[in-house]
Order: structure tokens, then sequence, then C-alpha cells
């Protein structure tokens, strides 16, 4: 219980969260352009992959359903 309402209210702990304590905020100021280059073409991609895993299981819970019949 101390670690979690006494010791996050005390001053002298910077906080992790974003645009506290120091941290920058989320803004343009974060990402310069080459980052930007390559964070959003991945970004793009872990969803495609994510999507593609996805079919694969519906295709596969298919043909599982398919042999028990």
């Amino acid at each position: 219980v101390l670690f979690l309402f006494v010791v996050p209210r005390l001053n002298a702990v910077d906080s992790l969260h974003p645009g506290n304590g120091g941290n920058s905020g989320f803004n343009d100021l974060d990402m310069d352009n080459s980052l930007r280059m390559i964070f959003y073409p991945a970004v793009a991609g872990w969803i495609l992959l994510g999507l593609w895993m996805f079919n694969l299981r519906v295709r596969a819970a298919r043909v599982a359903e398919h042999i028990r019949r």
C-alpha cells in the first residue's frame, strides 16, 4: 500500500509518465523525419503481420472443423 499511494506523491520522485517530471510529452519534437520514415511503415507492417496471422488462425480453425465433420 505504501508504494501505491505514498511514494508516487512524493515530490522528490520523478514520474515516468510522459510530460511529467521533466520527461517530454508526445509532440512534434519527439521524432525527427528520418525516424518517422522507419516508424510508420514498421507500424503498418506489424498491423499487416497481425492480420495475416489472424487470417491463418481462422483458416486453420475452418480446416479443423472440416476435418471433424
